[in-house]
């Protein structure tokens, strides 16, 4: 019974997550950290910036990646300060320096336009690529430096095109994201309508089973009100007329839950009007597993003998024995299963158990009705199914029945 098909342990503590966004925070984190540790030295040594205003644009600019996911405008505006300040504050004659954008400022903008455009969309990412723009074409234009003007021109253009790119990037990546995100969501809502519909499904098939023990008893019900004078020849009038009520009130009774039923069943479930199994036969389906070559130990049949319980008990008792012997056939072949019946009081309670499979077999397709089909079983009843991984790699199924059903029960049966 593998734990892929058959829930897992219910009782386990979840596994935490990691979202993928929490990993995304964590890598921008350290190579904004990374390039704040390069852009300073840099800065300093080779722009010839003071130490001290090194540390401050360098930090301003590098701390707007984080500020840009809770104050994205903010960021932009300290992000495009910071640039054109860089430029201005560069000391360097050097007539090939990098300027007006060093290496490590346009790494840092390329950071913040992705950040944004991922977590903002493409008109906040497009603000901050145009205000860098801005900010590194002011700068070339207002600040007089020794670089010559092709250098510039080439550096501007070069700026230009690698933060649009990373906009770029940012874009396709938020809307692999919406997607993404639209898929899971379209596979949960699929999911829940699968569930829904099996639990539908079982409701129905139990619906049709009830209407076979009820149809039978009613049906017993005509008969002897109906031959009642007959058996009976010195019957009192007032009493014939009685019974022919009884009779006539239980006919209708037939005919409104046939009505009912006829639109409960379709054209596939013509071999659900065959009599349905009950307390009797739960031994011949151990019995029939064995000759199947099922590694089978059943203990406590005994109490099943003699009718241990109502007919609706008997049929729920069946199934859930039946789907949990399918199941190790499915998911453990060859593992020894153990079948347990035991009463105390007024319950029943089944027990199949089975041990690690012999070997690892491949998920079997199956319409998922096995779980919720024990569960709707028991409920009907007024019982409960708990299942569960065993250590070792064994699968247990656990049911309690009451043996005869209470008035609640009877309730949520003709509801």
């Amino acid at each position: 019974m593998a734990k892929s098909k058959r829930g897992g342990d219910p009782d386990g503590p979840p596994r935490p997550q990691v979202k993928p966004v929490v990993w995304a925070a964590a890598v921008l984190g350290v190579l904004a950290l990374s390039l704040m540790a390069v852009a300073i030295p840099v800065n300093a040594a080779v722009l010839g910036m003071p130490v001290v205003l090194a540390f401050l644009l360098s930090t301003a600019q590098v701390g707007s990646i984080g500020i840009a996911f809770v104050r994205p405008l903010a960021a932009i505006a300290i992000s495009c300060a910071a640039l054109f300040l860089l430029a201005l504050a560069a000391a360097s004659d050097d007539p090939a320096a990098i300027w007006p954008v060093s290496v490590t400022t346009l790494i840092g903008q390329a950071l913040l336009i992705s950040a944004l455009g991922v977590r903002w969309g493409w008109q906040t990412g497009l603000q901050c690529w145009f205000g860098g723009a801005v900010a590194a074409n002011g700068a070339a234009v207002l600040v007089p430096h020794a670089v010559a003007a092709i250098p510039v021109v080439g550096n501007l253009f070069l700026f230009g095109a690698v933060t649009g790119g990373a906009l770029g990037i940012a874009l396709v990546v938020r809307q692999w994201r919406q997607i993404s995100a639209q898929l899971v969501q379209e596979r949960r809502l699929t999911s829940d309508e699968h569930a829904k519909r099996v639990i539908a499904e079982e409701k129905t098939r139990i619906a049709r089973e009830l209407h076979d023990v009820i149809a039978h008893s009613m049906s017993l019900i005509s008969v002897q009100a109906t031959t009642a004078q007959y058996r009976h020849p010195n019957l009192e009038p007032a009493l014939v007329t009685e019974f022919d009520e009884m009779a006539a009130a239980s006919r209708q009774a037939l005919r409104e839950m046939r009505s009912v039923l006829g639109v409960l069943r379709d054209d596939r479930s013509g071999g659900e009007l065959l009599p349905q199994p009950g307390w009797a036969r739960v031994p011949e389906l151990i019995d029939s597993a064995r000759r199947a070559g099922m590694d089978v130990t059943a203990h406590g049949e005994e109490l099943l003998e003699d009718g241990a319980g109502s007919e609706i008990a008997g049929i729920s008792a069946f199934r859930i024995v039946q789907e949990a012997l399918s199941n190790v056939t499915r998911h453990a072949p060859g593992a020894p299963t153990e079948v347990q019946f035991t009463r105390s009081g007024g319950e029943l309670t089944i027990v199949v158990r089975n041990g690690a499979p012999e070997r690892v077999v491949s998920p079997v397709p199956g319409g998922g009705h096995g779980l919720v089909g024990m569960q709707e079983r028991a409920s009907v009843v007024g019982g409960s199914v708990h299942f569960g991984q065993l250590d070792g790699g064994g699968y247990e199924v656990r049911a309690v029945l009451p043996l005869h059903v209470g008035d609640d029960a009877r309730e949520r049966e003709v509801r």
